[in-house]
């Protein structure tokens, strides 16, 4: 079994740098990426800094950037009124004082206006140091995200008014968007294929459900670590993505995702991520040569 294991790492190297090679000449900002992660898996800090902050906050987001991730995720859904603003769950109850605010509990996102999402208080529920926190705008999360790389999750919301407002923001070749909704990601890119995208997802990796994500136009993979088996991994690398994992957030789970090969790893703990990536434990084994060569 360790042999077997052992070749399919050595497998999943050779295709790692091939993989690589083939995205060189595509979209700027993944070129980017890839070349980043070569050397070692690149830090995403899950909706920012959330071990320390109040989850999906400009604290969170800026104590994230502050740590040295290179990429932060958050999670968008669209108002009432068509604005979108950084929130992980349907409705404001377990994140804001929506239920204490509004009277009454289930208060979603999208039966709100802008103006009133703006009364409620963020931070609170984390500390009173973080009492006044506001839930944020897209284009206030983007601020205080660059320059690192902001991964924008789609929750709720129409496609082409996301790909509209960032066309507006014009940001479309400096953000990445993703969704568990693969027909979503489909109509997205339909909309706007500048953007790199992401197709998430957490059950078991079928080769049925690889043909599906063909199809969405996804540039990487993120998936699920607890799922996600060895064999996976080098299936996603042989169909030229690049691969990300979330959420991890032990230090074993750290060192095995980075040797499984994967560029990026989704975290509540950015800070330390960070100080063993700097330290070499997230360093990619030299690649080996292809048979033959």
């Amino acid at each position: 079994m360790l042999k077997f294991r052992h070749s399919l790492l050595q497998a999943l190297l050779v295709t790692t740098f091939v993989m690589h090679a083939a995205v060189a000449q595509q979209k700027p900002l993944l070129t980017k990426l890839a070349k980043e992660a070569a050397a070692a898996s690149l830090v995403v800090g899950h909706r920012g800094a959330s071990e320390k902050c109040p989850e999906n906050t400009l604290a969170a987001f800026r104590e994230a950037v502050a740590n040295g991730a290179q990429i932060v995720e958050f999670d968008v859904y669209q108002t009432k009124d068509g604005a979108w603003v950084v929130m992980h769950d349907d409705t404001c109850d377990r994140t804001t004082d929506a239920v204490a605010h509004f009277g009454r509990k289930k208060v979603r996102v999208d039966e709100l206006t802008l103006a009133q999402i703006r009364e409620l208080d963020a931070g609170k529920w984390r500390g009173e140091e973080f009492a006044g926190e506001h839930v944020p705008t897209l284009a206030e999360t983007l601020e205080a995200i660059f320059p690192a790389c902001p991964m924008i999750e789609r929750k709720g919301g129409d496609a082409k008014a996301l790909a509209e407002e960032l066309r507006r923001l014009k940001v479309l070749d400096r953000v990445i968007v993703q969704a568990f909704d693969w027909e979503w990601l489909t109509k997205f890119r339909a909309e706007e294929s500048h953007c790199v995208l992401g197709a998430l997802g957490g059950k078991d990796l079928t080769a049925d459900r690889l043909k599906e994500i063909q199809g969405t136009g996804a540039d990487f993979v993120h998936w699920d670590h607890k799922t996600l088996r060895v064999e996976d991994a080098q299936a996603i690398r042989q169909k030229g993505y690049l691969l990300c994992v979330y959420t991890v957030d032990l230090d074993m789970a750290f060192v095995g995702a980075a040797a499984m090969g994967c560029d990026f790893i989704t975290t509540n703990r950015p800070a330390r991520l960070v100080e063993l990536r700097r330290n070499g434990a997230l360093r990619r084994p030299a690649q080996p040569s292809p048979a033959g060569k």
